[in-house]
């Protein structure tokens, strides 16, 4: 049986988790336990050991083994999702967030935001120069820049009178190379003949300050400061400016972290608050136990085939009428859950209800209630594990004898030998 059982695992069709079933020496002795209290009150039977019984009754003692897993898993916080947290905004367009980090302690549950104004860089339009002039004379050009409070004393080389789309192309290169903090672009004009200097900040300024300025030495009459209009404003920079739960505050640019734990991204102002609330990570559950009733529905599925691929199917009928039964006894919790049966007794989530229970709690009651769907469904799944003969058909031998009360079965005892090796059981 043992080699039998280890070839069909080879290329039976589950990767059952390890992280969850019984190892513990209390778990495994009440393992054993049960199989040896089984034997002791069962008949003899005998039982067709056929490859396609074989593969049945491996395939829902595997899938059962593997949904006691799945809802053993449910209870750590790190797979069931139940801990996890992430952000809900009432109004996305005005602003995004995510979570930088799990621990969210210290963030208060509900922030109030009201964007005022959004922060917005500095640009400088120079003057459009037509491309095909020479206007600018060999030499060494003298100017000074300051970005973000920090003062630059710039020499530019022009070696000799070039056209003017070729020393534009060199005076933004040049801008760009010296000068941290700014990016500078050629654009045609409003006449395509025409180009001329476009210098942006990278980060906003200070209110009413400016990001970066330029000027040409006081000796120089027409330096490439006036030359490319390199000091004109387009637009200034202006910081961010919105409230925080009624209080002020203002930054240099539209994404900052807020306590190291959350990032705001400012997209737009807002003349009503906007509420950042903490929740619980709804995909991160309804993922979690989507991999349960996936398991489930496996479970079902071998039952359902053996019903249609075999004449002999009465056990595994009565394996799906016991399923269909919680399923309707528990209905009512199954609902409020999202969770719904089919006629065949296949379990699917309705997105919008699970993800609602999932945020409010009650998905999380389903499976930590001692009494409810998930708790007999955790028993089902052991008894199977146990016991997948139960869902074979077999023929009665001969019944146990019932006054001798140490007696054991070796027979029905053998039958598991292959099936409680390491940790199959």
């Amino acid at each position: 049986m043992m080699p039998v059982y280890n070839y069909l695992l080879e290329s039976y069709p589950i990767k059952r988790e390890v992280m969850y079933p019984a190892h513990k020496r209390s778990e495994l002795k009440r393992v054993y336990n049960n199989i040896v209290n089984l034997s002791k009150r069962s008949p003899l039977y005998k039982i067709n050991i056929s490859k396609d019984n074989q593969e049945y009754t491996f395939g829902i003692k595997e899938t059962a083994l593997e949904l006691k897993a799945k809802i053993g898993g449910m209870a750590d916080p790190e797979t069931s999702g139940f801990d996890s947290r992430t952000i809900a905004v009432s109004d996305d367009r005005v602003l995004s967030a995510k979570l930088l980090k799990e621990d969210v302690e210290g963030l208060p549950e509900e922030i109030n935001f009201q964007v005022d104004s959004l922060a917005s860089i500095q640009i400088n339009a120079g003057k459009e120069l037509m491309l095909i002039s020479r206007g600018l004379a060999p030499g060494d050009y003298e100017f000074n820049a300051k970005v973000m409070n920090q003062d630059y004393k710039l020499t530019y080389h022009h070696e000799s009178r070039i056209e003017n789309q070729h020393a534009l192309k060199k005076m933004a290169e040049f801008i760009n190379l010296a000068l941290p903090g700014v990016n500078a672009t050629v654009d045609r004009g409003l006449n395509p003949e025409y180009g001329r200097i476009v210098v942006m900040s990278e980060q906003a300024g200070k209110h009413g300050e400016p990001a970066f300025q330029f000027s040409d030495t006081d000796y120089y009459q027409t330096g490439v400061v006036e030359y490319f209009g390199l000091d004109r404003v387009e637009k200034p920079s202006d910081t961010a400016g919105f409230y925080i739960n009624e209080v002020y505050r203002q930054t240099s640019t539209n994404t900052f972290n807020l306590d190291g734990k959350l990032r705001i991204t400012l997209n737009e102002t807002s003349e009503e608050p906007v509420t950042i609330k903490i929740v619980p990570d709804s995909e991160k559950i309804l993922g979690a136990v989507e991999g349960v009733l996936n398991t489930y529905n496996r479970l079902l599925r071998i039952a359902h085939n053996r019903m249609q691929d075999n004449s002999e199917h009465f056990r595994a009928s009565k394996l799906i009428g016991e399923m269909k039964s919680m399923e309707k006894m528990y209905s009512n919790e199954l609902e409020s859950c999202g969770i719904t049966p089919d006629e065949n007794g296949y379990l699917t989530l309705r997105d919008s209800l699970a993800v609602q229970a999932s945020v409010d709690g009650t998905m999380e009651s389903l499976f930590t209630k001692e009494n409810g769907f998930i708790a007999r469904l955790m028993e089902k799944a052991e008894s199977i594990a146990i016991n997948p003969m139960e869902y074979l058909e077999k023929t009665v031998v001969t019944y146990p004898n019932k006054e001798a009360k140490t007696f054991t079965n070796p027979y029905i005892t053998s039958m598991y030998s292959g099936l409680f090796f390491s940790s199959y059981c």
